[in-house]
């Protein structure tokens, strides 16, 4: 816009000696430059104004066709960046409603691939870890879809508190609940051989599993957030890490110990509540 002015200003010098030649009176030499001038503001006003309708547009229809439009229209503009981003965003969207209709391992794997760090990556990563630990084909009976029907009951920490006391039961039916949380209780001073020996019992009980990592030390730090944020949900447990693998390296699963599935799908049903993943863990 400012190399627009300049350039007016020049054109009304220019008509300004040309006049002068002419022997026209210096009056009408202003006129003409400001004349010229308001020509050009106007013209650039009339853009803007085009420009903000345009996104206006887009952004009323929030559509991919609706912010590419205004890409091809308006590939200089400032808010050609916050389409762009705009795009991005939906094109994940689109791509994570695509995987979650499939719901296989190689839908969610390729979704990975795709966004490797968006908004639903860990997400992914997650379901991927439920499906080889045999946890996804259970989870439908708590689906909201599935249960929107069922006669509203407790829910959230509420839910995770009534689990929790109607818990012991089931402990007595089977002691390895308690030997795992002994277990993870003595884990910060045990070498490592004992962490493996840790994991390799966590797969005979419940729990719930609070992400999937490329390092043991990521997979503490989010712990110990997780814990700063969900106090209520987290209290009382220990985290338990799972080192594994696939195709794209080490793979470490932060997962919690729950005292049978029904605590396990309510601490599942009360993160979920916060927009925190998590997947139960059911014995193998």
């Amino acid at each position: 816009m400012v190399s627009l002015i300049r350039c007016s200003l020049e054109c009304a010098g220019v008509i300004i000696r040309n006049v002068r030649r002419l022997g026209v009176p210096i009056m009408l030499t202003f006129g003409a430059g400001r004349v010229a001038l308001i020509a050009v503001l106007a013209l650039l006003a009339a853009g803007c104004s085009r420009e903000q309708q345009d996104w206006r547009s887009a952004e009323a229809g929030d559509t991919s066709e609706g912010y590419a439009r205004f890409v091809e229209q308006h590939p200089d503009s400032e808010l050609a960046v916050q389409a762009r981003a705009r795009l991005a965003q939906l094109a994940e969207e689109r791509d994570w409603a695509q995987a979650g209709k499939i719901a296989t391992t190689d839908a969610y794997r390729a979704f990975l691939a795709e966004h490797p760090s968006g908004r639903w990556s860990e997400e992914a990563r997650i379901r991927i870890e439920a499906f080889s630990l045999g946890s996804m084909p259970r989870l439908a009976p708590s689906t909201p879809s599935q249960s929107g029907g069922a006669p509203q009951g407790p829910s959230g920490v509420r839910a995770l508190q009534l689990a929790t006391a109607t818990a012991p039961p089931a402990v007595h039916e089977s002691a390895a609940p308690p030997a795992v949380a002994r277990l993870n209780r003595a884990e910060p001073t045990e070498a490592a051989p004992a962490r493996g020996s840790a994991a390799r019992t966590g797969g005979n009980s419940y729990g719930v599993q609070l992400g999937a990592f490329g390092s043991e030390a990521s997979a503490d730090r989010e712990w110990r957030r997780l814990q700063g944020r969900f106090g209520a949900q987290l209290g009382g447990l220990s985290p338990r890490i799972v080192a594994g693998g696939n195709t794209s390296g080490p793979l470490y699963r932060l997962q919690a110990p729950a005292a049978g599935e029904a605590q396990a799908r309510a601490l599942c049903d009360s993160l979920r509540e916060k927009s925190q993943p998590c997947v139960p863990v059911l014995p193998h």
